[in-house]
């Protein structure tokens, strides 16, 4: 375990691995389905890592995939979401070291195209997204686009930068900055957070997403992966199970939701 921690420093480029939203991680090959319910709104996350099976100590290169779902329990137009923040258990570990890195201004405004243009070396993960639109006077238009995220930096620091675009009924595109930083509470030792753009709640609400995060690059010869993970597992153990992920949920309002993933993963022989 010291040999693990050893290895995250920030100024090394390395981060404990988390995502947006994005809102579990999940170290298990099957796939596990997450639901948290509060104040009239329902949060369900689908999510899988792969593979199952990981080192002990040293972190392996992982895929991580999932699809969140938000609703109103009545059917109706949920409240704003005006922040998200993740930790993330010491266990992950996210390593952007030589990986390029994409700026706000490069994907914002941006069509999927431009975007990909200007950043596509940053790019670790992409899937998409299903949102209603509201417009005054009418009901809620349903649309869907492109969800693309970036190793990113803002203001000088460690970000994940998630785009999402659309052009139907008309081309809409917004970045939502996860900033990543590093802390101390319980078995959790990287939080991310976002404020998400007030220009989005005005535009419409987020459904669905479907997201896969995976990166692998090649770096002063060496082959180096964006997300990696260990298992935790107890000396004489062949498995482990552990929280690894606390998600909050604020909406406007002062509504706010929480969840805890407890997962298992099983060490790599």
């Amino acid at each position: 375990m010291r040999a693990l921690a050893a290895r995250r420093r920030l100024g090394s480029g390395r981060w404990a691995l988390g995502t947006v939203a994005l809102a579990s991680v999940l170290l298990a090959a099957t796939a596990t389905a997450v639901t948290v319910q509060a104040g009239g709104v329902r949060i369900s996350v689908l999510s899988q890592i792969i593979p199952y099976k990981l080192p002990r100590e040293r972190p392996a290169p992982i895929a991580v995939f999932v699809a969140g779902h938000l609703e109103a329990v009545d059917r109706g137009i949920p409240p704003r979401l005006e922040r998200l923040t993740i930790e993330v258990n010491r266990h992950g570990l996210l390593q952007s070291r030589g990986l390029p890195v994409c700026r706000v201004r490069e994907v914002q405004p941006a069509s999927t195209s431009r975007a990909l243009a200007n950043c596509g070396p940053a790019l670790i993960g992409s899937g998409q997204f299903w949102a209603h639109i509201i417009l005054p006077d009418q009901a809620p238009y349903p649309t869907k686009g492109r969800l693309l995220v970036f190793n990113g930096r803002h203001h000088g620091k460690p970000a994940l930068l998630a785009q999402i675009y659309t052009s139907h009924p008309f081309n809409s595109s917004f970045v939502v900055n996860f900033a990543i930083r590093r802390i101390s509470r319980g078995p959790y030792e990287t939080e991310l957070s976002a404020s998400l753009p007030e220009t989005l709640g005005s535009w419409g609400y987020l459904d669905r997403i479907k997201l896969t995060l995976r990166r692998k690059y090649s770096f002063q010869g060496r082959r180096l992966s964006y997300f990696n993970a260990a298992c935790p597992a107890l000396p004489g153990a062949d498995r482990a199970l552990f929280p690894l992920a606390h998600a909050t949920f604020s909406f406007a309002g002062g509504k706010r939701l929480g969840a805890t993933v407890e997962k298992s993963c099983r060490v790599k022989s």
